[in-house]
Order: structure tokens, then C-alpha cells, then sequence
């Protein structure tokens, strides 16, 4: 096959792709939404927004650069990193609405229950001798600090021994650090800087956790280490080579009957970006709004510069739900 004709193979493929992201009123289009693939976002959009085009990236970075390049009109996702790409100088993007209310768990292996008491324990010293507010003004400034108290009375009120022989054990006694699973591609709660060390909000946490560990149970050159691992990896839940999860997770029902989580550590809402170019909507529901195929630039035909450009991108494949 000559370079012609695989060109217009690769041209036939996408459009007809791109006819498949069509909804069944051909008179019709909905919003084109930017996502990263199993995030709280894509979710919901999923299960809220049946007559959006609801494409998944494998970060939040490549759903940005699509709504940069117009392949997409709006991007959903947690509202801090939303307002951390906001306030990037000459971003050309901003936080059009929000909407929702969630709280972020640390994620800890099912039948491990000393090893979340210890983490519960921790995360409440940080919260209750301020450190908490300390971190939370690195990363986020003069934001007021709302963090949702989900302690119950099955949440730990001592530290556990470290004599049951679990994950906890290990932890303490034979590693000298404690590693968390990371997607760090996650600004501002974690990314990598120009060392490869991770900074942000989860990173600080980590931090200060590893540290309350320490001086309880007496240890010494004690830290935490923070694992990249991608978010699919992450949501596989296997704890393979790390010991939890710190990755900005919200916790979920569905995500609870594979992993344990801790007590609220952040609490937060969904967000939607968009560009000056974006349509004007006054809130979450507009995102399901269709729009007739005249009214769209592209001829009714969704999503055929977006498949060009997210293979340069390097995005995941892309789909359409009904």
C-alpha cells in the first residue's frame, strides 16, 4: 500500500468514526466534553449527560490541549486543578460553573484495618495540630480550608500495635518509608518537578503522615515516597508495589467494594473550563443540551478534527455515550 492510499484509509476510518459520534438525531449534535478516562467527571457525564459527545483522554493535560485547539468546547473535572490551569498566564481558559460536592480518601487495601486505623490516626493529627491548614495554603493559597469531618465510630481514636504481622508491620519495621500510588500528572495535587520529585498538595500530606507515623512509633530516616502509577493503574486497585493510594481520589461507592478509604483528607466540587469560543451555559445541565447540526461549524460532523489531533496528542481512544 503506497502512502496515498494509507492516507486515505487513516481519512476513511475517521469518518466514519466520526459518523459513529453522531446521535441518533442526525438533526442534532450535543456538547462536546473533555475528560480524563475513569474520573469522577467521566462518570458522571456517563451517567447525567446521555446527549453529550463525552470524549476520555488518559490525562488531564491532553483534555486541556484538545480544548485549546477547539476539538473540544468544554473540559470537566475536579475544580482545584481546573482553577490551577486558570490561573496559568495567558491559559485562554476558565471555570465557566461548577457543580457537586465530593471528598477525597486515601485508599487502603481491603482487610488492612490496622494499617487504616494508623493512617486515620495520622491524617487526624495533621488536621488537628494545624499542619493541615499549612499545607493547605501552599497549595492553595487564601481559599478557605472546608474539609468534610466523615468520621464515624468505626474510625480509629488509638494508633494499632505493630505486632499483627499485616502491611502495617512491614511498613514500619522492614522498608523505612511508606509508598503511595500516584497518577502525578495532577497539578496542583501532584506532578512531577524538574528533578523528578513530586510537589503538591498529596505529596505535603504524604509527607506530613509519614512524619506522625514516625513519632509515634519511634522511628528513625522514616518517609514517604510517592509511586507514579498511571490512573487506570490506580483504579486496578492491586497494590502490588505500592502500599496506598494518594492520588486525589474521590471516594465512591463502586471504588469502596475494591479498597478501603480513610477519612476525608480534601473536599471539593466538579468543575467545567472552557474558552472564549465555548457556548455560554449558566450551569452543569446546559451540558446536555443538543444543538442543531447547522448551528455547528463542522457540519454535523463531531469529532473528525478531534480524532486527527488526539493521535497527535497521543490520546487514548475515544468514544461516544449515549
Amino acid at each position: 500500500m503506497n502512502l496515498k492510499q494509507i492516507f486515505g484509509a487513516l481519512f476513511v476510518a475517521a469518518f466514519m468514526l466520526s459518523l459513529a459520534a453522531v446521535p441518533a438525531s442526525a438533526g442534532s449534535v450535543g456538547y462536546k466534553i473533555g475528560v480524563q478516562s475513569g474520573t469522577t467527571s467521566d462518570t458522571y457525564a456517563a451517567e447525567s449527560l446521555p446527549n453529550a459527545v463525552v470524549h476520555g483522554f488518559d490525562t488531564i493535560d491532553l483534555a486541556l490541549a484538545a480544548l485549546k485547539q477547539g476539538d473540544v468546547q468544554f473540559v470537566m473535572g475536579d475544580l482545584p486543578t481546573l482553577k490551577y490551569y486558570e490561573a496559568e498566564a495567558d491559559s485562554g481558559v476558565s471555570v465557566v460553573a461548577s457543580f457537586g460536592a465530593e471528598d477525597f480518601g486515601i485508599g487502603v487495601p481491603l482487610g488492612e484495618s490496622e494499617l487504616l486505623d494508623a493512617i486515620n490516626m495520622a491524617l487526624g493529627e495533621v488536621i488537628s495540630s494545624g499542619d493541615y491548614d499549612a499545607i493547605f495554603a501552599v497549595s492553595f493559597g487564601n481559599e478557605i480550608v472546608v474539609l468534610t469531618d466523615d468520621t464515624d465510630a468505626s474510625t480509629a481514636t488509638m494508633y494499632p500495635d505493630t505486632t499483627a504481622g499485616g502491611k502495617l508491620d512491614g511498613i514500619l519495621q522492614d522498608n523505612g518509608t511508606i509508598v503511595f500510588g500516584s497518577d502525578t500528572t495532577y497539578p496542583p495535587f501532584e506532578s512531577l518537578d524538574e528533578d523528578g520529585n513530586c510537589v503538591g498538595f498529596d505529596c505535603d500530606i504524604a509527607d506530613a503522615i509519614a512524619g506522625k507515623l514516625a513519632a509515634h512509633y519511634g522511628l528513625d530516616n522514616f518517609s514517604a515516597t510517592m509511586k507514579t502509577k498511571t490512573w487506570d493503574e490506580l483504579l486496578a486497585f492491586t497494590y502490588d508495589d505500592y502500599d496506598l493510594t494518594l492520588s486525589a481520589m474521590t471516594k465512591t461507592v463502586q471504588r469502596a467494594e475494591q479498597t478501603q478509604f480513610t477519612r476525608a483528607y480534601y473536599s471539593s466540587k466538579q468543575g467545567i473550563l472552557g474558552t472564549p469560543d465555548s457556548p455560554t451555559i449558566t450551569g452543569v445541565d446546559d451540558l446536555n443540551t443538543l444543538v442543531d447540526v447547522a448551528d455547528e461549524d463542522e457540519g454535523g460532523l463531531p469529532g473528525l478534527s478531534l480524532l486527527v489531533s488526539a493521535g497527535a496528542l497521543g490520546a487514548i481512544a475515544l468514544r461516544r455515550r449515549h
